[in-house]
């Protein structure tokens, strides 16, 4: 039986699967723009408003990093990441290699992943911290968009990250894999 036919038979399992959201989001009965992820099964929602800082802080990433990477690279915004066949994020901004297709990439295929805060500071250190380390994504950079700071996250050993440390505005944070340095207090 497959999931659509579990909810038409009024049966909704407690917990999915990636494959069954991917079903569901075909089969229309979740909007392609609707805000959540999948972790461990359960649907999450994400906030559909965000905040002024947020978004400014993500655009001017965003240009910052089109300008630096070097042509095998390319740049996702909100993008669906597959961790796991039950756990799809979608951070703020990815960094992969051409040609690598969503639905296929995984923790170790991430070059950067970056989580842009403004309210989830709490949630993105820890709840998707974690799961980013336990998925085997060698750079992680939560973006402070009121502080303006960069915490970024190294070195995944057993579900955590070995290496962290916090940058300032004026504090260069060079990218992993990437070949991209970023000052915050620079962005434009």
């Amino acid at each position: 039986m497959t999931i659509l036919q579990d909810i038409q038979s009024g049966a909704i399992p407690a917990r999915l699967t990636v494959d069954q959201v991917y079903e569901l989001t075909a089969a229309g009965v979740f909007a392609e723009n609707e805000n959540f992820e999948l972790i461990d099964g359960e649907i999450v929602p994400m906030a559909a408003a965000k905040a002024d800082w947020h978004e400014i802080m993500k655009s001017r990433l965003n240009r910052a990093l089109v300008r630096g990477l070097p042509d095998h690279l390319r740049l996702f915004v909100e993008p669906s990441v597959t961790l796991s066949p039950v756990r799809l994020l979608e951070p703020d901004l990815a960094v992969w290699a051409k040609g690598g297709m969503p639905r296929q990439v995984r923790g170790p295929d991430l070059t950067l992943v970056i989580e842009v805060a403004n309210s989830s500071l709490g949630y993105d250190l820890r709840v998707k911290g974690p799961l980013y380390a336990e998925h085997g994504v060698r750079d992680y950079w939560v973006v402070d968009a009121v502080r303006q700071t960069i915490r970024i996250h190294r070195n995944p050993v057993d579900g955590r990250y070995v290496e962290v440390a916090e940058f300032e505005a004026h504090q260069p944070v060079a990218a992993l894999f990437a070949g991209v340095t970023i000052r915050l207090d620079e962005l434009d």
